[in-house]
């Protein structure tokens, strides 16, 4: 297949699977954060309240081997949301290189002197970085459990 031969209509068919399957893929990269995110969550507060509830106080060697489950399980955390906030980033690119290509951005295809989309939504690709809010969060609930731990 040669891009260069194809018809228009084809042309369209095939950047309408593309934009598709880009945005079933950031679907599925802000789905696999918020999951792996609400886990690690979950499992630093249960074992941090299950620590702090202990009437007894932890030996050493559990303090320093629970402190290395625990920034093993942070250190994990923030490496899979660097890669897929770079990768949810990455997609939304590519979105909006889809919609450009659509005619999305220009002037007077789908709306008479306007365009469909707005000039601020080329900026969309940016626009998830409150996400990587999540980089702080699972921090601060892994250094939370180190405190309990260690103050146990």
């Amino acid at each position: 297949m040669n891009p260069v031969t194809l018809s228009d209509e084809r042309k369209i068919e095939i950047l309408l699977e593309a934009y598709k399957k880009h945005a079933a893929e950031l679907l599925a990269i802000e789905e696999a954060q918020q999951k792996l995110t609400t886990l690690i969550l979950a499992i630093l507060g249960a074992g941090g309240s299950f620590v702090a509830a202990r009437p007894t106080q932890i030996a050493d060697s559990t303090r320093w081997g629970l402190s290395i489950i625990v920034v093993s399980t942070v250190l994990i955390g923030l490496v899979y949301t660097w890669f897929r906030s770079r990768a949810r980033e990455t997609t939304r690119a590519l979105l909006v290189r889809c919609e450009e290509a659509l005619g999305f951005h220009t002037a007077g295809i789908y709306l008479e002197g306007q365009t469909l989309y707005g000039e601020g939504l080329k900026k969309y690709p940016g626009r998830g970085a409150w996400l990587n809010l999540i980089y702080l969060l699972v921090l601060a609930v892994g250094i939370g459990f180190l405190f309990v731990i260690w103050a146990n």
